[in-house]
């Protein structure tokens, strides 16, 4: 049973339905290509992309599979990396391999955004082209580093969305769910949600509580795994520095965390004067939105979602946060409180209104401005990236540049 019903969306056919999900796509797409068009014309290796699961599946082969970057598993690229060069693929072309599986997760979201996301075509519509609007500073899109955190919403739509038609689309549910809660730290975040979503509906004789308790009992096992992971680890802090639970860079966060979808890039310019009674003025609004999402189930899930996931971005920086900011280290933490923000705005909207179309319409198009105005397109390099792999046939180790400079990727020649 889905949380909100989907209600009827009348003169909605097939046809219709499939068009409209391809404009969605479309548009996704392309504000994809504008923000990273060398991504499609000359993909390179981005970070822990080249550095890690790269260098690690070619140095150390299937025994890397399991390893961890910065105290967690990174399941997805390492599963590609390997299988990539299992394969035969060069290793120089395994950037293009990235560029596909990177993709092949986007529609994923999307299709399960699409079919899974309650409620009528519009709303799912404004859920899928939301997933890629947000307008972000930096670190945007397009490579396996970053790939976890769009990755992650799989989480959200198959624990609260609408559920499968049938036993296939459950054990692609399961699959799914593990590889995405392998990949990222997301588990640990949204674990204590889904236990308790699980439970209400299991005293609520949900119909659908056995399919529920068998995804949370996946999302239990990961969890577990990366407890054990991140204790070996040692630590969830990104930055140096003692922590101050009287600095203000935390109300800053929360500030811009609400406004910058709103404003845009006035936000860091903004008086600390008027930032304050702008976050009062939010956090305000954010109570009484969920005052009024009494009954809508998934509004109010979203809402929580979104908070644990912001709450979790200022624990990891608590030794900085005057460092957050969505213009430098926007997809790492604020990408996804505002996806769920919006989304748990789209689940609560009456559809059958005209005003909530016309609400939507302008806070994309207002995305769509910010992210051509104030952010634009992020490049890298203007010709495709040249490496000499020749040394590891004379038993040489090789040090490839990559992305952002001046990273590495080390490969080791084989015995």
């Amino acid at each position: 049973m889905a949380l909100d019903p989907t209600p009827d969306d009348p003169g909605s056919g097939k046809r219709s339905e499939m068009l409209l999900f391809a404009l969605s796509i479309v548009i996704s797409i392309g504000a994809l290509v504008f923000r990273r068009p060398d991504a499609f014309t000359m993909p390179w290796f981005y970070g822990e992309e080249g550095r890690e699961f790269m260098a690690d599946a070619y140095n150390e082969g299937w025994a890397s599979i399991f390893h961890t970057a910065n105290g967690y598993f990174h399941l997805y690229p390492r599963l590609i990396a390997n299988l990539g060069l299992s394969v035969g693929v060069p290793v120089l072309k395994m950037a293009w391999v990235n560029l596909v599986a990177v993709l092949v997760i986007y529609l994923l979201v999307w299709w399960y955004t699409w079919t899974r996301f309650p409620g009528p075509r519009r709303a799912r519509f404004f859920a899928v082209i939301a997933i890629t609007l947000v307008p972000l500073g930096n670190e945007i899109w397009m490579n396996q580093t970053n790939l976890q955190w769009p990755m992650s919403l799989l989480i959200l739509l198959i624990l609260f969305g609408t559920p499968p038609r049938n036993g296939l689309g459950r054990w692609l549910d399961a699959c799914l769910l593990l590889l995405t809660c392998l990949t990222g730290p997301y588990v640990l975040i949204l674990l204590p949600l889904v236990v308790w979503h699980t439970w209400k509906r299991w005293q609520a004789h949900d119909p659908e509580r056995g399919r529920m308790a068998s995804n949370t009992a996946v999302m239990l096992a990961a969890a577990v795994a990366s407890i054990i992971s991140l204790s070996d680890y040692g630590t969830v802090q990104r930055t140096d520095g003692a922590f101050d639970p009287l600095n203000t860079g935390f109300a800053n966060a929360a500030y811009l965390q609400l406004w910058y979808p709103l404003i845009g890039k006035g936000v860091q310019s903004t008086p600390r004067w008027l930032g304050a009674w702008l976050l009062a003025i939010g956090i305000a609004a954010l109570v009484m939105f969920w005052r009024s999402a009494r009954g809508h189930p998934l509004t109010r899930l979203l809402l929580m979602a979104g908070l644990l996931q912001f709450t979790a971005v200022l624990i990891s920086y608590r030794g900085l946060p005057e460092f957050l900011s969505p213009y430098s280290a926007g997809i790492r933490t604020f990408y996804l409180p505002v996806v769920m923000l919006v989304w748990a705005v789209i689940a609560r909207l009456d559809w059958s209104k005209r005003g909530s179309v016309a609400l939507m319409s302008m806070l994309m198009a207002w995305w769509a401005a910010q992210t051509i105005l104030f952010v634009g397109p992020q490049r890298f390099r203007d010709r495709p990236a040249e490496a000499d792999l020749a040394p590891l046939t004379r038993g040489q180790a090789v040090v490839v540049p990559i992305d952002p400079s001046p990273w590495v990727m080390r490969l080791e020649p084989s015995e």
